[in-house]
């Protein structure tokens, strides 16, 4: 067992395991913007108002807002996120025989939620997800423009495991933000039918990562069979030639943490959009919402366990460990950090609908939608020197490797959507709304892990708005979102597969994995004229 297999592995996982952090984009998409009317609506928004989050669901629909007003958010909730991690028959033929995982047929559960303060750095552990929000838009008297400006975020979220949790070694502490601080917005009444609208949007983005690491594998596993083998209570035969016995490292030790931050503090977007509508019953609007390609910056800390650290010692104390330190002159560390960048795209969205009230007091909204996620085909990981580890991965794998830096294949595919909403005008003041939005994973099967666990998603809507006076509207807004997905053993080499080549990553290789994600979100806007 070459130590440069393992150092390489361990790093590409590293890789892994941010990218496949990034994809959660899909799970919070328009999840944790704080609008409630389009939370109770499924999101089947962008033919109505939205109030001042019309910025992001359509700027054109800020025309709907007259005079000077200001808008006041809550956003908070919860997400509660299960993992199953069961040992089909047979379990442990990859290993050797070995199969006392102490993983196997254990399950995991977290609604412990982090946040990423700008400025600190990090993951917070917070009871919940909590953004108070602002905005304010300005029609001048007798003007077709209406001016406007949005705190929102586009995307939040992040939670936390415990030091033994199952799950741990595929996200301990996580958090993906991006939080639109600046949003200057101008909407343009063409005529009593059509409008149009742009909003240009300045974001900080945020990416934290921390998880434990293992490698249960064919090596690894004929490593713990050798050193049960080998190292007995009298002692080690070999150990002049071969030492194996300094520390262990079998299947289904760990070996290491991983600690990856990194974050953008200027992200800038534009959102275009029209609304149409030729008479009072009907309503057809559109929205694009442009990429933002970024160079995320940031630092990354590696501290290798006592058992990892060990058995290299041994081994270096052997005659083959002779021969591998020719290979790797420096040794091995039991700690390394250094300055690390991603280049990533915030993926494009389009999304169209309509708004029809087919009879007095009702209204339905339907819309479709589409996300490039499949900009998120390949991924570069940049260091800020070059390294041992990487010059060696480079002539391994000069497809995705450089001396500094790292090459990621991933395929993942852009998705259509649809969402349907349903409000009932219940007397001049009260409004209720439901809505439905089913969401296809971007994810590819044989992709999916319990990092980022997020298959196919189901969102249900309920809200209701209330006129408090003629200037002021109060609007509340609930989400219940679900995803479940299913992963046989060997069927996602992003988790579970054992082949030889499989160290990058596969922490639960040969483990049928089960998880569950339910998200609860609850909204209030407050909006009056000042």
């Amino acid at each position: 067992m070459n130590p440069i297999v393992y150092r390489v592995s361990y790093l590409l996982s590293v890789v892994v395991g941010l990218w496949v952090d990034i994809a959660t984009a899909q799970l919070s998409q328009n999840l944790t913007i704080g609008n409630p009317k389009a939370m109770a609506l499924g999101n089947a928004i962008t033919a109505d108002s939205s109030g001042i989050d019309a910025v992001h669901y359509n700027p054109a629909a800020l025309t709907k807002l007259k005079g000077r007003q200001i808008a006041i958010k809550l956003v908070t909730g919860v997400l509660d996120i299960r993992s199953e991690f069961k040992a089909p028959e047979n379990y442990g033929n990859s290993f050797f025989g070995l199969s006392d995982d102490p993983v196997a047929n254990t399950s995991s559960r977290t609604t412990t939620s982090t946040m990423y303060f700008p400025g600190l750095g990090g993951a917070t552990n917070v009871p919940v997800l909590f953004a108070p929000l602002a905005g304010i838009s300005i029609t001048p008297p007798g003007s077709k423009f209406t001016f406007a400006n949005n705190i929102y975020a586009p995307q939040a979220l992040g939670y936390s495991r415990d030091d033994n949790d199952s799950a741990r070694y595929q996200g301990k502490q996580v958090a993906i933000q991006r939080i639109t601080y600046f949003s200057p917005s101008v909407a343009y009444q063409v005529n009593d039918e059509l409008s149009v609208g742009l909003s240009v949007g300045f974001s900080h983005q945020a990416l934290y990562l921390n998880e434990d690491f293992r490698a249960p594998g064919v090596l690894t596993g004929f490593t713990g069979a050798a050193q049960d083998a080998l190292c007995t209570v009298d002692g080690n035969p070999f150990e002049v030639l071969l030492n194996i016995c300094g520390g262990d490292l079998g299947p289904f030790t760990d070996i290491a943490n991983i600690d990856l931050d990194l974050q953008q503090s200027l992200s800038p977007t534009w959102n275009v959009g029209f609304l149409w509508e030729p008479v009072d019953w009907f309503a057809w609007g559109a929205v694009y919402q442009s990429e933002a390609k970024m160079k995320l910056k940031g630092k990354y800390n590696v501290s290798y366990s006592d058992d990892w650290q060990g058995f290299w010692q041994g081994l270096d104390s052997s005659l083959v460990g002779a021969v591998f330190s020719t290979i790797t002159p420096d040794g091995l560390f039991d700690n390394e950090r250094g300055n690390v960048s991603l280049d990533l795209t915030y993926p494009a969205h389009f999304s169209t609908g309509i708004k029809v009230n087919p009879i007095p007091k009702w209204q339905v909204n339907f819309d479709v939608k589409w996300t490039d996620y499949a900009a998120w085909n390949e991924f570069e990981i940049k260091f800020d020197r070059e390294l041992d580890i990487l010059t060696i991965a480079s002539l391994l794998s000069p497809d995705n490797a450089t001396p500094t830096s790292l090459i990621l294949d991933r395929g993942y595919k852009s998705v259509w959507s649809w969402a349907l909403g349903l409000q009932y005008q219940y007397n001049d003041r009260l409004t209720l709304r439901m809505g439905y939005e089913p969401r296809p994973s971007a994810i590819p099967g044989n992709k999916a892990d319990v990092l980022a666990p997020i298959g196919d998603a189901t969102l249900y809507g309920l809200g209701a708005g209330y006129q408090w006076d003629k200037d002021t509207v109060i609007d509340v807004g609930f989400n219940y979102l679900v995803s479940k997905q299913n992963i046989p053993a060997g069927s996602s080499c992003s988790i579970n597969c054992s082949s030889i080549d499989g160290l990058v990553y596969n922490p639960y290789a040969d483990l049928d994995v089960e998880s569950t994600v339910k998200a609860y979100v609850f909204a209030l806007t407050y909006r009056t004229t000042f």
